[in-house]
């Protein structure tokens, strides 16, 4: 089975905010990282992230990470694979995202092969590390 290939080109910031306002209304799926690049929460933003973190909800969520180091990588992409590529990279970290709680027991229906550019040096493997805190449950 030949898995259709997506490129991400992933920039970097060191809060939502500014990263919401260079993704406001494109599509998009997120990664939060700790201070080493390692992926501890992905998301998506369909309508972009103006849509998805409204006004003071941006603000809180740099509130949260100030001071902590971590970072927010986001790669724009087709809004109709916009779900697909989240669910392929939650599957992918599974055993690293202690913050996600859907997509980890079994793999998305349409599995894609992603191809990761720009500043996200560490997804290349897609290394993450254990969960934090967290095991993942047994199906």
């Amino acid at each position: 089975m030949n898995q259709e290939s997506v490129t991400l080109e992933w920039y970097m910031f060191e809060r939502l905010t500014a990263a919401r306002a260079n993704f406001p209304s494109t599509p998009c799926v997120y990664v939060q990282a700790d201070p080493a690049r390692y992926p501890f929460r992905i998301g998506k933003a369909s309508e972009g992230l103006e849509a998805r973190y409204r006004g003071g909800t941006g603000y809180a969520i740099d509130a949260a990470m100030h001071g902590s180091g971590n970072l927010v990588f986001v790669a724009a992409v087709p809004k109709e694979l916009c779900e697909a590529i989240e669910s392929e990279l939650i599957w992918q970290g599974r055993r690293g995202l202690p913050y996600n709680n859907n997509g980890k027991r079994t793999p998305p229906p349409w599995r894609l092969r992603l191809v990761h550019t720009g500043t996200a040096r560490r997804f290349d493997s897609f290394e993450f590390r254990d969960s934090v805190g967290t095991e993942e449950r047994p199906a």
